[in-house]
């Protein structure tokens, strides 16, 4: 099983749609469990969606979902022995480096942290890395950090500019980009991955891509 958590203190990056659209992603191959640990429960309200929609549109029956936002006591009760039946276990935090966001990240494997392509958004996201960072170097938790531009305007060269920018952190850059696409935002409307949604899509190529790092943190992880 891996455990990844996808958190940024600076809210407005993308990472509830990130969370949603990867675990639909994997779940097309694997089992997953999707948490939603956002007090403004973003996930929640997009599975309440869903539930409200014909179930026979939905191809991710690999995918778990929980109804409500757990808090961090919940996390410390549940997480692990509710990881263990999946894969794949993906908690969306909230936009706070809080008592949540640091419970999730000394449970999980892995976090991913969304940047968008604005000096502003680079720069508030040190204050999420150096909580990683802090965790390792003081409390011994494993997780390994990587960040992934979020959100980036097609058609534009902030990718590549955000890209170098980033290399100040010393913490891993995704080589997949997500861009900032109409489809996502009218997926999470109906309660639909964007491979639900818009198969073919670019966005769905772009969570493929995703995916398919994942899945390689897998395999190494597995291998150790």
């Amino acid at each position: 099983m891996s455990i990844i958590t996808i958190a940024n203190g600076k809210g407005g990056v993308g990472k509830s749609t990130i969370a949603i659209n990867l675990a639909g992603a994997l779940s097309l191959k694997v089992k997953v469990f999707l948490v939603d640990a956002d007090p403004q429960g973003t996930v929640s309200d997009w599975f309440g969606n869903r539930q409200g929609e014909s179930p026979d549109l939905f191809s991710g029956k690999n995918l778990q979902i929980t109804s409500i936002p757990w808090s961090a006591a919940e996390l410390t009760a549940n997480l692990v022995n509710q990881a263990k039946k999946f894969t794949f276990t993906i908690i969306d935090c909230g936009p706070a480096n809080d008592k949540v966001t640091r419970t999730a990240f000394a449970l999980s494997n892995f976090a991913i942290i969304p940047i968008t392509p604005s000096p502003y958004d680079i720069h508030s996201a040190r204050k999420t890395i150096d909580m990683i960072h802090e965790g390792q170097h003081t409390a011994g938790i494993k997780i390994r950090p990587y960040l992934l531009i979020s959100r980036k305007v097609v058609g534009t060269t902030l990718g590549s500019e955000a890209r170098e920018a980033l290399g100040v952190f010393d913490v891993p850059i995704l080589k997949t980009e997500i861009c900032q696409r109409v489809a996502l935002c009218e997926a999470g409307i109906v309660g639909q991955t964007i491979h639900e949604y818009a198969p073919g899509s670019q966005a769905v190529a772009e969570f493929e891509s995703l995916e398919k790092e994942v899945l390689q943190w897998q395999k190494q992880n597995l291998v150790r």
